[in-house]
């Protein structure tokens, strides 16, 4: 076998990663809780540990002599990834960065020194209302929208902080809502220097909990944006201490501003960077994640005429999607479609979804086409 390279988790969003492993010829170890553990019957290795018992994951590693700790789109591997690495020694971004940057508010106050890159009025609540309406109220350190509330007068607040509160111990954060079309920049670091690989145009919901539900590459924005996203970005990315692996940052921009909204220390979720960005740019961006953990990444080279490329999910938000989804069969654009029932249900957070379509094209693809 070529290379030892561990795996932090062994769910779905994992998959992906483990099969490119296996198509570099690279021998694999994965470490997880064997519960849902679908990885398993695809590594070399696997190893029933959760993924919490990061000490117990350390010792194996070291043992077996590993040359790299990789996970994507999650925050909780990202961590893992981060401590297992720092302690092997091994490439990796500090795990103090990672632990610290999981709280939003903390990275609002990183973010406020970077020109160009705005972010919206905040304060961590602490159980006075300060009156900032229309706002957004989210836990502290939350994932995939869950927790999230948009409040338009005080008397929707205390509802909104009740909910932002559930199975929550971190703390709440209150921000001015900004309007404007979101984005994410999926990126690439290595030895702190930052490489942008692609911009995503989001679908969302609306108010109260902006559930996502489409994601599109490349995104459509004017040279303005795009220039100042290449400038922001990076310098963001080196304020937050952030040396190697891929991140997810979300922003919105109304006009030339351009506001902060997250950043995700991980590649994309949603299939984004698992299948969309290959598909959109041709850079193999699991194989970057990879080769950086392995200490060997090379600055990836673009294709010449960039496709398009995206996904749309079913829910009761998207129920006017249905003929599309029906008509979509034996289309030439069409990569993958899945629906796991018609009874649609409303979606709160990114979990909740009845079905999803993936298109690549050499145009976007609409339902109104």
């Amino acid at each position: 076998m070529g290379k030892k390279l561990a795996i932090i988790g062994a769910s779905i969003g994992q998959y992906p990663l483990c099969e490119k492993a296996k198509e570099l010829g690279l021998e694999t170890f994965c470490f997880a809780w064997k519960e849902g553990a679908i990885c398993k019957s695809i590594v070399d290795h696997f190893y029933p540990i959760s993924i919490f018992e990061m000490d117990r994951i350390v010792e194996r590693c070291k043992t077996i002599g590993v040359d790299g700790v990789v996970s994507n789109a999650s925050d909780s591997t990202a961590e893992v990834v981060a401590y297992v690495a720092e302690k092997l020694h091994l490439n990796g971004t500090p795990y103090k960065t990672l632990k610290s940057l999981q709280n939003k508010y903390y990275v609002r106050g990183l973010s406020d020194s970077i020109e160009g890159l705005d972010s919206p009025c905040h304060y961590k609540f602490e159980g006075l209302d300060q009156n900032i309406y229309p706002c957004v109220v989210k836990p502290c350190e939350g994932r995939s929208k869950k927790g999230v509330c948009f409040v338009r007068d005080k008397f929707s607040f205390n509802t909104a902080i009740t909910y932002a509160s559930e199975d929550n111990s971190s703390g709440i954060i209150i921000e001015e809502y900004i309007e404007g079309k979101e984005l994410s920049i999926e990126s690439i670091s290595f030895h702190g220097r930052h490489y942008i690989i692609q911009i995503t145009d989001k679908d969302s919901s609306s108010a109260p909990h902006f559930v996502e539900l489409g994601h599109h590459q490349p995104a459509d924005i004017t040279a303005a944006i795009l220039c100042k996203i290449e400038q922001v970005i990076p310098e963001l990315l080196t304020a937050i201490g952030y040396t190697d692996g891929a991140s997810h940052v979300e922003v919105k921009y109304k006009g030339d501003q351009l506001y902060l909204i997250e950043a995700n220390l991980r590649g994309g979720g949603d299939e984004i960077s698992n299948k969309l960005v290959f598909m959109s740019s041709g850079i193999d961006y699991l194989k970057c994640i990879i080769d950086v953990a392995l200490n060997q990444f090379v600055e990836p080279v673009r294709i010449s005429e960039p496709c398009y490329a995206g996904i749309y999910y079913l829910t009761k938000q998207t129920s006017n999607l249905l003929p599309f989804f029906e008509d979509a069969e034996g289309k030439d654009w069409l990569v993958e479609k899945k629906v796991y029932s018609t009874d649609l249900k409303e979606s709160h957070s990114n979990y909740e979804r009845n079905g999803y379509l993936i298109y690549r094209s050499n145009y976007k693809v609409k339902p109104n086409m």
